[in-house]
């Protein structure tokens, strides 16, 4: 009896290889492109180092800075009169009685929908204030105090891009562009509260350092790295002093 040839089973893909499967595959790498910028501190490592302080602190202990205030201001500028007349005339465009005061060393920006620590830092050691500016905005060594007549006070914070977790204060000043002339800015510190109102906005190099103040009397300098999220440029917005308080 002749043997019957069995013969192999070629496979060819259905639809769904051919097709559906790739399509899926297009449309999933193709959302991720979109929406990038949202989800990208899911890759970062400096997230999920946190969220593990966060869950874990007894494995990860977190790194204990002793801070202490400065007593001698180093920081002034030499203020432009011209500047100053041009700048320091616009209305705050929210009122102090509008504001609740903080309890504690706070800085509080309505337009941004901010409130935050004040971090008051002994060292300039670019390692202490990256570790201080996860618990809130740093009071930048050297920097004259709150008030102080013709003295430069110069407050640190983070940026990060949209969509990032608020995972400590990474994000406190990721919106610092929107400050405009007038925008208010509250600062309670050592139990006296100042309202300054914002005069000029700046993007400079980090190597220019932190600009010059254009106001008389205090100037205040929100400073943050720009864009947000790269080390590229600094955004610099500076304020100046209308109304102090108890």
């Amino acid at each position: 009896m002749p043997q019957k040839i069995r013969r192999k089973k070629i496979y060819r893909p259905g639809m769904l290889e051919k097709v559906v499967l790739p399509a899926m595959l297009l449309v999933f790498f193709g959302l991720i492109a979109l929406f990038w910028e949202n989800i990208s501190w899911v890759v970062n490592g400096d997230v999920w180092r946190q969220l593990a302080q966060d869950a874990f602190p007894q494995y990860f202990p977190r790194p204990y800075v002793v801070i202490i205030k400065p007593k001698v201001p180093v920081v002034a500028g030499n203020a432009t009169s011209t500047e100053a007349s041009a700048t320091s005339t616009a209305p705050a465009t929210t009122t102090p009685d509008t504001i609740s005061k903080p309890r504690r060393d706070m800085i509080t920006i309505p337009k941004m929908g901010v409130t935050a620590p004040i971090i008051t830092s002994q060292t300039a050691d670019n390692d202490v204030i990256h570790s201080l500016l996860d618990s809130g905005v740093v009071l930048y060594p050297g920097s004259a105090p709150f008030g102080t007549e013709g003295g430069q006070t110069v407050l640190l914070g983070h940026s990060a891009p949209t969509g990032w977790p608020k995972i400590k204060y990474d994000w406190v000043f990721s919106k610092l562009n929107l400050l405009e002339e007038g925008d208010m800015v509250v600062i309670t510190y050592d139990n006296q509260t100042r309202y300054y109102k914002v005069v000029k906005t700046r993007v400079v190099t980090p190597q220019a350092g932190v600009p010059e103040p254009t106001v008389k009397g205090n100037s205040l300098m929100l400073v943050t790295c720009w864009p947000p999220g790269k080390d590229l440029k600094r955004m610099a917005v500076e304020a100046t002093i209308y109304k102090e308080s108890q």
